[in-house]
């Protein structure tokens, strides 16, 4: 058993090296004892130092873990120092513990199915196979601060049989968690787990929901707890107080300061999309009996879309094609509503793809499509062709 199986607390150790090599990922050292987390079950691997080398790589292989070191060292001492990053250490302490709080709580509020459980250095969050209203999000959150509150006790068992089966947490204790690692905060939670946890909830400090995602499957619940969720309230303060000065508003205002400027920018793209629209019909030219065509810059698909449909009104047996400089590329929209050309609209397309290195398609009578713009006037010529 390692170290930090036991306890989650141990920053330093001297130890043993029991091996020391090289492999595929560079030099390694196997260690008598470590109380550095490797990795799984949804935490990362703590940042550690052996002999002031950073650990870059944990490897478990058969029956060893190789640490990697950042530098191709020579023979290290038998007796080496370890040493986590304990900020590190801590925060994960906080996430992995308010998972079990905040998972627990959802499934005895809710009887949710928990899966695909992780936590990274930014994030923290796991899968339930429902959705979640308002109000029940609100219980959870409100249920797990409510736990870590109570000061409850987080314990580290490796039970035998008969104490798992004294054990009131579990209707049927499965036999063979005996002598598993369990963690247990007191008379609420007891599961099978290898991460690292606090002592004692009120370290997990608080909880909070940072994100909620819904998808068929259910919902990804996003959280933070602890310094985590300190820190990220106090970047988010930040943001809104500089949002507030840019604004010349109070931070209570923001949100409809907010919606009154997305109201005033949908108007404004509004007027543009009309602007140019009638910027296409105007600039339009019959170049050759019965094609139109109509180029400005900086119009987007649907303004060429609306103003070609405009066109057949004025050119009502034309072939008309509305196009704008999109980077090096021309985007384009074919109408022809009389289907008077040699190929249906969709076929013209296909067509000049293949000789102009385009993309596109669409149906008899229309279509859109890009060609690199290089290629403008010979497709021009095809098209009055």
């Amino acid at each position: 058993m390692q170290q930090y199986e036991s306890d989650s607390y141990l920053t330093t150790i001297q130890t043993t090296i029991t091996q020391q090599g090289k492999d595929e990922h560079g030099s390694f050292v196997c260690l008598k004892e470590s109380i550095i987390y490797p990795g799984g079950g949804g935490q990362p691997a703590d940042n550690a130092w052996i002999q002031d080398i950073p650990v870059t790589k944990i490897q478990k292989k058969d029956n060893e873990v190789r640490y990697h070191l950042k530098d191709d060292v020579p023979a290290l001492p038998q007796q080496v120092n370890v040493k986590i990053d304990w900020d590190q250490r801590f925060d994960l302490m906080q996430q992995h513990t308010g998972q079990h709080i905040l998972a627990r709580v959802c499934e005895d509020l809710f009887q949710v199915r928990i899966s695909k459980e992780q936590i990274t250095l930014t994030d923290s969050f796991f899968e339930i196979d429902t959705k979640l209203n308002e109000a029940q999000l609100n219980a959870a959150i409100a249920r797990s601060n409510e736990i870590i509150r109570h000061h409850k006790s987080v314990a580290i068992l490796f039970p035998t049989e008969e104490q798992l089966a004294k054990e009131t947490l579990f209707t049927t204790p499965p036999k063979y968690f005996a002598g598993l690692r369990l963690i247990k905060i007191d008379d609420f939670d007891i599961i099978g787990c290898g991460g690292t946890h606090v002592n004692n909830t009120a370290e997990v400090q608080a909880i909070a929901f940072t994100q909620i995602k819904e998808h068929k499957k259910g919902t990804t619940l996003h959280f933070a707890c602890g310094n985590r969720l300190l820190q990220q309230f106090e970047s988010n303060q930040k943001q809104l107080a500089t949002l507030s000065q840019k604004a010349q508003v109070p931070t209570t205002a923001l949100t409809e300061a907010f919606q009154q400027q997305q109201t005033m920018l949908k108007f404004y793209q509004q007027r543009i999309a009309t602007y140019q629209v009638q910027a296409l019909i105007e600039n339009a030219n019959e170049i050759s009996a019965n094609f139109v065509y109509s180029e400005i810059a900086e119009s987007d698909v649907k303004e060429l879309q609306q103003a070609a449909g405009k066109l057949t009104a004025i050119y009502p047996s034309a072939l008309i094609c509305t196009a704008t400089k999109d980077e090096e590329n021309l985007r384009y929209h074919l109408i022809c509503p009389n289907e008077n050309t040699k190929l249906p609209i969709g076929q013209l397309i296909k067509v000049s793809n293949q000789k102009f290195g385009g993309r596109g398609g669409g149906s008899a009578l229309k279509g859109d499509g890009t060609l690199p713009y290089s290629q403008k006037e010979a497709w021009l010529h095809f098209l009055q062709d």
